[in-house]
């Protein structure tokens, strides 16, 4: 949650703004080529690792710094705040990519992924455009 109210006047202000910001960032976005896995830095395709499992490690990863990145230039620390939530985001999604790679190791552990992901599916533990708390959608 954005620490301060949600109906002050200027965290709307300042969501416009990171939103705009943030628009800037992914539209600048190039494809990712490298991600870090256990600190060790490894273009895509290296050592012939699935790019179908690594390819969002490197997006999520290349994301996030690059919301950071911008984060040094802003001065408005509500604007910084929403970015830097959007950065967490993407870490988390790093995470998250990384966690799914490790399952789809040709061991039989992409059934135990399957399952969660269908938990995940049916249990709505994901977000949807068509939930809002701002009226723009139904």
């Amino acid at each position: 949650m954005i620490k301060k109210q949600s109906d002050d006047p200027n965290v709307t202000a300042a969501a416009e703004r990171a939103l705009h910001i943030i628009q800037e960032v992914l539209a600048a976005q190039p494809k990712a080529v490298e991600f870090n896995y256990g600190g060790h830095k490894l273009k895509l395709g290296e050592y012939d690792v699935c790019e179908n499992c690594t390819a969002p490690i490197a997006e999520a990863q290349q994301l996030a710094a690059s919301l950071r990145y911008k984060c040094a230039y802003i001065d408005d620390d509500t604007v910084k705040e929403h970015i830097e939530l959007a950065a967490e985001l993407f870490d988390t999604e790093a995470q998250a990519a990384i966690i799914r790679a490790e399952f789809h190791n040709g061991h039989n552990t992409e059934a135990i992924l399957n399952a969660l992901l269908g938990y995940q599916h049916q249990r709505s533990i994901h977000d949807s455009y068509e939930h809002s708390h701002n009226g723009a959608a139904a």
